[in-house]
């Protein structure tokens, strides 16, 4: 992502620090998008996508060599169906880095959020159903922690250390380290990736007070030539309550334009409601336009048996 420096100011405190900066940057897209399943709730099938996302970094540099940093984010996309605005400023991610070494607090990233290949499986302007993930299933959606760009996020701690090939995330949160700590929920999450030869292969948990939060995951990606391969495999959820997921997902590059498909595959459903498909897939295309701009579109089949596609321009600054 083209960042543009906003200000760079070098410091000589007698507080020891060296150095300080404030970045800027982002991206939008707009388009269209259809949902076929859409009518069910009361909401249009076929509605316009819009969204601007902006960034604002914060970093300085000690006489030690520690980087101490913060994030927070400003988002706009489509008002609610009473026109309302739906801007907001999320709460902020602030980390210490020396070396390989990142420590976060607040916002954090999370570390199923982070492991490699976890979105490989996605097409689309906007992702879509997201249903190529092995940690989504039918009935279990995006439970995990990931860096959120409107509240406040999980308010937890993370760890992140890369040394050579390998990265290692550990992350951890629970409702009693937020303002209000009167939560019961917590999730501790870890991966550990090594990459070899041009692929990488994870593997990640995560262990919650709610059973069918638990997960175990494994994802391995990688090219040859001008395709891309991926594949994931998950066990999301134990004791009473299980769905084994499997995706894999693949993409050829032509020049500026690159093809992406994904097919994902659920089974198991030890004590869940078994889905009307266990089989979900997805295609799409981009077009490099140059300059951080893209023209992209894909079109996703559901487990619920619906049809969901989105086309429009994407970029960043």
């Amino acid at each position: 992502m083209k960042k543009f420096l906003i200000a760079s100011t070098a410091l000589a405190l007698s507080a020891g620090m060296a150095a300080a900066e404030v970045k800027f940057s982002g991206d939008a897209r707009f388009g269209i998008q259809y949902n076929g399943g859409a009518a069910a709730t009361g909401v249009a099938k076929t509605r316009l996508e819009k969204r601007m996302t902006v960034n604002i970094d914060g970093s300085t540099t000690a006489d030690n060599g520690v980087t101490f940093g913060a994030r927070v984010r400003i988002r706009s996309d489509e008002g609610n169906r009473n026109g309302a605005s739906n801007t907001a400023v999320n709460g902020a991610r602030v980390y210490a880095r020396a070396g390989g070494l990142t420590v976060a607090v607040g916002n954090i990233l999370g570390a199923v959020e982070s492991m490699p290949n976890l979105y490989g499986p996605s097409v689309g302007l906007t992702g879509l159903g997201w249903s190529g993930l092995v940690t989504n299933t039918s009935l279990n959606a995006f439970a995990w922690d990931a860096y959120d760009s409107r509240g406040n996020g999980a308010e937890g701690v993370e760890a992140i250390y890369t040394m050579g090939d390998f990265t290692g995330h550990v992350s951890y949160s629970s409702d009693k380290l937020a303002l209000a700590g009167t939560g019961v929920g917590k999730r501790l999450a870890a991966f550990g990736a090594y990459t070899f030869s041009g692929w990488t292969v994870a593997l990640g948990m995560q262990d919650s007070n709610l059973a069918a939060e638990d997960k175990i995951i494994l994802t391995a990606s990688g090219k040859v030539g001008d395709f891309g391969i991926g594949f994931g495999a998950a066990r999301n959820g134990s004791g009473g309550t299980k769905v084994n997921k499997f995706a894999i997902n693949g993409s050829y590059t032509m020049g500026a334009t690159t093809v992406s498909g994904y097919v994902a595959s659920e089974s198991g459903h030890v004590g869940v409601a078994v889905p009307a498909s266990k089989t979900t897939y997805g295609i799409g295309a981009a077009y490099n336009m140059g300059g951080g701009a893209r023209l992209v579109g894909g079109i996703e089949r559901t487990t619920a048996k619906t049809t969901r596609a989105d086309i429009g321009v994407a970029f960043s600054f």
